[in-house]
């Protein structure tokens, strides 16, 4: 008989990959949004819920009416940044989602298992060195403060019912469905309008000024670091979690960490332009409350599961920008794409 499995906050990048990933392993799959699913994910077999997991009779309703046997919580005000407009909403989707789930799990399902979706926002980033499990928590954010709420009471949970649940840890996870609003995909985005001739984009900032103005695309820090993987390899171990024996919490990430330069020199050299010709600095866009150096330390992801990361750093960035082209009209075999 199919595993049934819910994803909650299906809508975004990683449950559009996730969705792809449990119909190739034969669940029956049932997915939560706020709204409703991407119009190319209907009818393709996903029963989609349109309701807030905020809202705890619908949640109820959802989890104790489907009884399914795995639940892979994605719910999350997903920008650090946009937790400081909405503190107390993400505190409770964040915070207390996770531990009202865990609680109708002990309740009613206890034979249900748990992957919450944790965030490398959690740790101390102050440090140029790579984080782990044991990693000192200090998060800066109320999206990362959160996080480190849904992160404890999971374990606090599993410590103290025995309930099968694991926490991700994931660092930051990109893809060609990555929103406008983040950094990687406007860099992306960026550097295929200027490819297609554009100096000006219909897309703009959350400010009001569009993303590509007089040919340049505006950034703040250009030496922050980041440990950037692909959406797609990281729904892999999304999965593994729920399938090993024992419930642990695991940290995901690809091991190397790339500037924002970097991502910047990737993304233009993919369609022939010099990015310094293109990046401007703005000091206006710099973050006051940053992590500025994030490295995941996947030793025990490794060491348990055998798992590492399939795309690199240039194929990531790549392949975004490749998408970029496409979705404004261009032809990307005529680039390095």
């Amino acid at each position: 008989m199919a595993k049934l499995a819910l994803i909650t906050g299906a809508s975004g990048q990683d449950g559009y990959y996730l969705i792809d990933l449990l119909r190739t392993h034969g669940y029956a799959v049932h997915a939560q949004s706020r709204r409703p699913g991407a119009p190319d994910r209907q009818g393709d077999g996903v029963h989609w819920h349109i309701g807030n997991p905020t809202d705890t009779k619908f949640l109820e309703r959802l989890i104790l009416g489907l009884a399914p046997d795995e639940i892979y919580n994605l719910a999350s005000i997903s920008r650090p940044t946009q937790s400081w407009n909405v503190p107390r909403e993400t505190a409770e989707v964040n915070a207390l989602v996770p531990a009202q789930i865990c609680e109708l799990l002990v309740t009613h399902l206890p034979r249900c298992r748990l992957f919450q979706a944790t965030s490398s926002e959690i740790f101390d980033n102050s440090l140029p060195l790579c984080q782990n499990e044991q990693t000192q928590c200090m998060p800066k954010t109320p999206y990362g403060i959160a996080k480190l709420y849904a992160h404890r009471i999971v374990g606090a949970y599993r410590e103290r019912f025995g309930l099968y649940a694991c926490s991700g840890i994931m660092f930051n996870h990109e893809s060609p469905r990555r929103p406008l609003e983040y950094v990687s995909q406007k860099i992306a985005y960026a550097a295929a309008a200027i490819a297609l001739g554009m100096t000006e984009t219909p897309a703009r900032e959350e400010g009001g000024r569009p993303i590509v103005s007089d040919g340049k695309l505006y950034l703040g820090d250009l030496g922050v670091k980041r440990d950037f993987g692909f959406a797609g390899d990281y729904v892999e171990a999304m999965h593994m979690l729920l399938q090993h024996s024992t419930p642990d919490d695991y940290v995901i990430g690809t091991g190397q960490s790339h500037s924002i330069q970097e991502f910047c020199e990737i993304a233009f050299r993919a369609v022939g332009c010099n990015w310094t010709e293109h990046v401007q600095i703005d000091p206006e866009l710099f973050r006051k409350i940053d992590n500025r150096y994030t490295c995941a330390d996947t030793t025990k992801l490794r060491n348990v599961f055998g798992w590492a990361a399939k795309t690199s750093f240039e194929q990531l960035v790549t392949q975004m920008v490749s998408a970029q082209i496409r979705a404004l009209g261009g032809d990307d075999s005529v680039y390095a794409v």
